[in-house]
């Protein structure tokens, strides 16, 4: 009876996924890091902007989110690529400085909300370089 009782336990402590992003990741995001001045990447209700150069984007429709507790919660964004596969953007969440995203890979890197809101996609150029 114990062991069903901790796989219920653990079934119901498993990642929480939903259909769109939650308030605290969506926004436009940026690195002081000079090698990252021309990248950027926005999270909205529905899509996830990547900000390539100077002038130029490519979007993608988000297909849901999956959050993993752990000691900083782990984000999984789950996105279709131009040609139907199935991507994962993977990021931590800090509650440091208001809100900080780290990737696994450069965890020294510090990515913050930019105060100034959206990136004004309309003047861009979609489709990457």
């Amino acid at each position: 009876m114990l062991g069903l009782s901790a796989l219920a336990l653990a079934a119901a402590c498993g990642p929480e996924t939903m259909k769109e992003p939650p308030p605290d990741i969506t926004g436009r995001w940026f690195t002081d890091d000079p090698e990252y001045a021309d990248r950027a990447f926005e999270i909205s209700e529905r899509f996830l902007y990547l900000l390539v150069g100077v002038d130029s984007f490519v979007v993608h429709r988000i297909d849901r989110v999956v959050i993993a507790e752990a000691e900083l919660p782990l984000y999984t964004i789950e996105y279709e690529a131009d040609e139907g596969a199935v991507l994962n953007f993977h990021f931590f969440l800090s509650q440091e400085d208001g809100g900080t995203i780290l990737f696994r890979n450069q965890t020294h890197m510090k990515w913050r909300r930019d105060p100034r809101g959206p990136v004004p996609w309309s003047g861009l150029v979609e489709g990457g370089s």
